[in-house]
């Protein structure tokens, strides 16, 4: 299924942040996407935080002669923002401007995710000697941004499973950096207590920001409190080479979906998100 310049248009949702320089890695995330589809209109748009925000950008495209938008949540997992606030605020916009829209899935159950913290674990680990997808005496702490949903949250532990049985590692303790529990410092002391002499802190976010740096001092402050044992930080997910991929993947199962007849109004999302997909 094919969109053209004046009729439709790819909106591309990020969180948005505190932190500039997250939401500059999210601009740029757009921008290689605007040109590796440069027959498509691509416009990036932020939830809160940050600007442009959603309604505006709705606006702008409604302006430029745009009747149907193609949106995906470039975020994780599928918690409220995903599954109550984005999709309320499209559609608040779209009936002010007359505007369709189609809506996708987030990004944190795409299989290439997996792929994408592997890679991260063994950028991190380096001399460790993880050629060989083992990584024996090694604990991961695998930190999601945590919700009130509890869906997402489970979901989470599910990653962090897959993960653990891709990854080889010794043992791999999920935990959230706000919001819920078990949090960072409490994971950080259960994974030295399982008896390995290296730890591996394993952020399951897509920008850096201010939570990216709040797990670096909680690293630092383990570090200090447990000299025995060494602590390394990974790498947070954007400016991976699949990264790209996985968005483009989104939007290509978004019009798979229309082709078989979906009304674009999310419901295969929905039915996804209830079946642990």
């Amino acid at each position: 299924m094919r969109m053209e310049n004046e009729q439709g248009a790819v909106l591309l949702i990020g969180h948005g942040s505190r932190d500039p320089e997250g939401n500059r890695e999210f601009s740029a995330l757009v921008e290689n996407l605007r040109h590796r589809w440069p027959d498509r209109t691509v416009a990036g748009a932020f939830l809160e935080m940050a600007e442009p925000g959603i309604p505006h950008v709705m606006e702008r495209l409604s302006a430029r002669g745009i009747r149907e938008v193609w949106a995906i949540p470039v975020i994780l997992l599928p918690a409220r923002h995903v599954r109550e606030e984005i999709p309320e605020i499209l559609a608040r916009s779209a009936r002010e401007w007359g505007v369709r829209v189609r809506y996708g899935r987030p990004l944190g159950l795409h299989p290439g995710v997996l792929d994408m913290l592997v890679d991260r674990l063994a950028e991190a680990a380096g001399e460790w000697e993880l050629s060989t997808g083992k990584a024996e005496g090694t604990a991961v702490v695998f930190v999601g941004r945590g919700s009130s949903n509890t869906e997402a949250n489970g979901q989470l532990y599910r990653l962090a499973r897959l993960f653990w049985e891709k990854c080889g590692a010794d043992w791999v303790e999920p935990c959230f950096v706000g919001v819920t529990y078990p949090d960072v410092p409490t994971a950080l002391r259960r994974a030295v207590l399982s008896g390995v002499r290296r730890v591996v802190v394993l952020p399951y976010l897509l920008f850096t920001g201010v939570l990216m740096k709040r797990l670096a001092g909680w690293v630092e402050e383990a570090q200090a409190e447990m000299p025995e044992v060494e602590f390394r930080l990974a790498r947070y997910l954007a400016g991976h080479p699949k990264l790209e991929d996985i968005v483009a993947g989104r939007l290509q199962e978004l019009m798979h979906e229309m082709a078989r007849g979906g009304d674009g109004d999310g419901e295969d999302f929905r039915r996804r998100v209830w079946a642990g997909q």
